[in-house]
């Protein structure tokens, strides 16, 4: 496919392709060896070497041919960094939908620096098929996980309603956090957002954020839940990213309904499952 990278990923990248290190294991969508984490991060450094030319000639391609071997043992910072080389074209023949599929493994298995990336190629449908809320929900992950730039990401989906129901309170209170991170522009979102939201928006914002942190289920998958499951009629209540009975009820429904395992808390499974039947609803 013909590559064209947008300014907005191509920002995005400069600030998050290194120091999203420590490999940890995730399961690739095609043929691997068994994992081997000290292969794995012999690659990666490998990998990290080349693509920045330390002890060696800076070569981007030898980078990233390290990048997927390491992958491939089970380092999802090295699919990371696969995915960010098909997307910015260093060292490989850019392509979208590549970086995708490596992309999503690294984000499941827990990389929030992919989990942003991912996110944002499902809000552009670039490489994938475009799905804001699924794109929604990998940068508030991201965000909640600790990732800068993805903070102000998700303030921008608060505010215009991107994937996510509009909330004022909330798009104030993620690009505030990201203006305290020193994320540019964020300091004048953070401002403008302040006028646009009520002093009880941005306390109930708060209160929020700080009970879903105080409990055991996310902000960003409580939400996408109730969002999925609202679309197809289990009455979760309110669409607020607070873990409840009504929450708990309409999900046990659902995986009644669609014999998955019950469990305390939500599987990844179930995200991907309340999708498909979105989708076709």
């Amino acid at each position: 496919m013909r590559f064209r990278a947008t300014r907005t990923l191509r920002a995005l990248l400069l600030g998050t392709a290194i120091g999203l290190s420590g490999c940890s294991t995730l399961s690739l969508p095609f043929i691997t060896p068994d994992p081997d984490p000290e292969r794995a991060q012999e690659e990666y450094r490998q990998g990290l070497n080349y693509t920045q030319g330390i002890g060696v000639e800076q070569d981007y391609a030898e980078g990233v041919r390290h990048f997927k071997r390491a992958a491939r043992f089970g380092s999802s910072d090295a699919a990371y960094m696969t995915g960010l080389a098909y997307v910015t074209g260093r060292g490989i023949s850019g392509d979208f939908a590549e970086a995708a599929e490596w992309l999503e493994p690294a984000a499941e298995a827990g990389h929030d620096g992919a989990a942003l990336l991912l996110g944002k190629l499902y809000i552009s449908g670039l490489g994938v098929d475009q799905d804001k809320d699924w794109g929604a929900y990998w940068i508030g992950r991201a965000a909640e996980g600790g990732v800068n730039q993805a903070m102000l990401e998700l303030a921008v989906c608060y505010h215009a309603g991107i994937g996510l129901p509009n909330d004022a309170g909330m798009a104030w209170l993620w690009a505030d956090r990201a203006a305290d991170a020193g994320i540019e522009k964020a300091t004048e979102a953070s401002r403008r957002l302040l006028a646009k939201s009520s002093p009880a928006e941005r306390r109930q914002a708060i209160s929020r954020v700080q009970q879903a942190r105080a409990g055991s289920h996310d902000l960003a998958t409580t939400t996408y839940l109730q969002q999925k499951l609202t679309q197809l009629g289990y009455k979760p209540g309110t669409v607020d990213g607070l873990w409840g009975p009504r929450t708990q009820k309409a999900l046990s429904a659902f995986r009644l309904t669609e014999s998955l395992p019950q469990s305390d808390t939500p599987q990844l499974d179930d995200l991907k499952r309340l999708r498909e039947r979105a989708e076709k609803h």
